[in-house]
């Protein structure tokens, strides 16, 4: 149980990789049925909701430029708050960076991120991971925060 409360089933889901991505928040609600021993409640439709932020991506980027990280924070694009569950979310950053995961850059960005996340910034809920996108969608980093 504790494993859930500390946001176990939103990790599970991260690792579920490929075959979880388009709607995590279906894997991370089965997950939470599934310890809780809930009945099966399948959704109708698609789980996780995603909302683009850009205030807080220029919020973000205006610390990382006074912590002298302008070229690192210039590669994000945007910021979406991945709602998986009522209260859990993770954070995505869209990149230019080119496809392929090991980018230096890519690890230097979720790790700035994370530093700059003192709190949920206002959200509802509590973020539990910070997700580095490439110029081609697709996962180049993730970072619990």
């Amino acid at each position: 149980m504790r494993e859930t409360v500390w946001g176990g089933c939103t990790r599970r889901a991260l690792q579920a990789g490929s075959t979880a991505e388009m709607d995590r928040g279906s894997w991370v609600r089965g997950c939470l049925n599934g310890v809780a021993n809930a009945p099966e409640q399948l959704p109708t439709g698609p789980v996780t909701k995603r909302t683009t932020d850009a205030k807080l991506l220029e919020r973000f980027r205006a610390w990382a430029r006074t912590k002298g990280e302008a070229q690192l924070v210039d590669h994000a694009r945007t910021l979406v708050a991945v709602q998986l569950t009522e209260r859990d979310y993770d954070v995505e950053l869209s990149t230019d960076y080119p496809a392929g995961s090991g980018n230096p850059g890519s690890e230097s960005l979720a790790h700035s991120f994370v530093e700059w996340w003192d709190g949920d910034h206002g959200r509802d809920g509590i973020a539990r991971n910070v997700l580095i996108l490439g110029a081609d969608g697709k996962r180049m980093t993730a970072k619990r925060i």
